[in-house]
């Protein structure tokens, strides 16, 4: 028996696991040198101290202590438990423990042989894990884009808010049933072709699908469909407005080219309109020409002016006779051809020739030096696109009380 407690002694002290004994009174027995590495203190200063008010987080001590007293009250010899805790360095360290329950030589329990491994890190990552599958959770509970998954039986293993909202159907009314259950008559449709064959021969694949629903009310999606373990994923976005959009413009599209056409055949029209008229100008413009070089080669002096009295045309005739040139007329009123006295007769020629359309009359004119010319007017009232004008032929005559200087 004494070789025996010396090979376990043995073990207990050089097997490379963390190893300690703890009393049914709580406090430490014995413990290995890897155990108090671990826990940053020297043997002596950890034999006999209460492990679990020396050792344990104060939260999580009374937790630890229920256990460990129930496994020492039950039948099992061996027992498996996991707790925390702290190093010299107040780091918590948690322990998956494996306890043997000692017994003295009448039977009776005395304590706990354990020896535990350190998942710290193991359990950091298992909750560093948890917590980014609680954070996608959320995420893809929260998308703007539908996230559905389907498993190998076409049911629906997990759907978002999204997803659902799109079909028109609750998460309850999805969660656990098939798409057939769902949709009757889905599986009959070219978007269960391709679901299938993603499903089967775990290939991805990507659609605009329009979905016509029991109401008789359509919805386009935008659908992304991926193999995944659990079967199929499937990613929608709605894209009902946008198509109605496109839908809309492509009208409005046509009804411009139209509206083009229409516009292009008036132009067109009017182009040729133009041309015609441009024609018929030219036609008018050469008529003027002849008209003018008819005027100009025209012995009698003619005038033509605005119902003003002012000047707009005199041809070479007009420049002999009163000595200007033909520029100097432009600048010129018929009043420039009166004598000072005859001046208040204007007013009377220019209505009397607005309201008669002509008159004859001869009169006293002037020069351009002042010397005076007796002179027949023969006036007409011109009435053109551009308004009123006068025409007014001269012919000089000779009397007794003036001649040409």
């Amino acid at each position: 028996m004494e070789e025996k407690n010396k090979s376990v002694q043995n073990f207990f002290e050089n097997v490379d696991a963390f190893m300690v004994a703890i009393g049914s009174d709580e406090v430490v027995i014995d413990i290995n040198d890897v155990a108090a590495k671990i826990l940053g203190y020297s043997k002596e200063a950890i034999v006999g101290k209460n492990w679990f008010d020396s050792f344990v987080p104060q939260d999580k001590r009374a937790e630890a202590k229920r256990q460990f007293h129930d496994m020492l009250s039950g039948s099992l010899r061996h027992v498996h438990s996991q707790h925390s805790i702290m190093n010299k360095q107040d780091k918590e360290i948690t322990l998956n423990f494996h306890n043997l329950l000692v017994s003295d030589e009448g039977g009776n329990t005395i304590g706990v042989l354990s020896s535990a491994e350190d998942v710290t890190e193991r359990q950091r990552k298992e909750t560093s894990a948890k917590e980014v599958e609680n954070r996608l959770q959320i995420s893809l509970d929260y998308m703007i884009e539908g996230c559905q998954i389907i498993d190998y039986d076409w049911r629906y293993v997990y759907v978002n808010s999204a997803a659902a909202s799109q079909g028109r159907k609750t998460k309850e009314k999805l969660l656990g049933y098939t798409m057939m259950q769902a949709y009757p008559g889905i599986d009959k449709t070219e978007m269960f072709n391709h679901l299938r064959n993603c499903m089967t021969n775990r290939v991805p694949y990507q659609l605009d699908n329009e979905f016509t629903f029991s109401d008789g009310s359509r919805g386009c999606f935008e659908l992304h469909i991926e193999p995944v373990p659990e079967g199929i994923l499937i990613l929608s976005m709605d894209i009902t407005r946008i198509k109605d959009i496109e839908a809309e413009l492509n009208q409005y599209r046509h009804r411009l080219e139209q509206v083009i056409a229409d516009r292009t055949a008036e132009y067109a029209k009017a182009s040729e309109e133009l041309s015609r008229e441009i024609r018929e100008h030219e036609k008018t413009e050469e008529g003027l020409r002849l008209r003018a070089a008819i005027l100009d080669s025209s012995k009698e002096a003619i005038l033509l002016a605005n119902t003003k009295g002012d000047f707009v045309y005199a041809n070479a005739a007009a420049s002999k006779t009163y000595g200007y040139t033909l520029t100097e007329f432009f600048n010129l009123n018929i009043r420039s051809l009166m004598r000072p006295e005859d001046m208040p007769s204007v007013e009377l020629f220019l209505k009397r020739i607005q309201e008669k359309g002509q008159t004859d009359l001869e009169m006293i004119h002037l020069r351009k030096k002042n010397t005076p010319i007796h002179v027949k007017l023969y006036s007409n009232l011109l009435k053109t696109v551009r308004g009123q004008f006068i025409l007014v032929i001269i012919q000089e005559s000779y009397d007794e009380t003036t001649s040409r200087t």
